[in-house]
């Protein structure tokens, strides 16, 4: 197996992707109330971060740009730099 990378056969993989601009609880009376056209306000700024998730995870945080007139996830920061970044809290998980 000279000049393959282990694991490689799994790089192929596809996986669904989300990116979650905002988050947000909102009553279901309000849900029920949504009509075609209607609003429902985002709790964060449009030009603020976003956070790229695969499977309920956040991998990345980063930016949306246009590109192309299409929009695109600009990667700032991985899920592997934030948790450089972290120390264990006492009940062994990461936090900020």
């Amino acid at each position: 197996m000279s000049g393959t990378t282990p694991g490689g056969a799994f790089l192929g993989l596809e996986f669904p992707v989300e990116v979650w601009l905002a988050a947000d609880s909102v009553p279901l009376a309000r849900l029920l109330e949504l009509e075609p056209g209607g609003l429902l306000p985002l709790a964060s700024d449009p030009d603020g971060p976003v956070d790229l998730v695969i499977n309920g995870d956040v991998v990345a945080s980063g930016e949306l740009v246009v590109v192309n007139g299409k929009f695109g996830f600009r990667v700032t920061t991985t899920a592997q730099q934030r948790l450089a970044r972290m120390e264990p809290d006492p009940g062994g998980k990461a936090c900020p």
